[in-house]
């Protein structure tokens, strides 16, 4: 069960960021790029909504995102 693996790999990155309130960067399996706050997160139905910067809130299923591109987003010149 790789997929599962890399679901479960994707959300324990992303929980850091949703417990300590950070800002982060991921993009999906089609390369788009999101930016912002992870209002909610749910193992069980392994989903999260973000608040993305430039297109609201918005929910993404954790099987869509690329584990590896998980990281804190910064602002230009922070």
């Amino acid at each position: 069960m790789k997929d599962d693996k890399m679901i479960n790999d994707t959300y324990r990155k992303l929980i850091y960021f949703f417990e300590n309130k950070i800002k982060v960067h991921f993009k999906d399996k089609d390369k788009i790029f999101y930016n912002g706050l992870i209002i909610d997160l749910n193992e069980e139905k392994m989903t999260l909504v973000l608040q993305e910067r430039m297109k609201g809130t918005i929910p993404i299923l954790l099987e869509l995102i690329d584990t590896n591109s998980i990281s804190e987003f910064k602002e230009v010149g922070e």
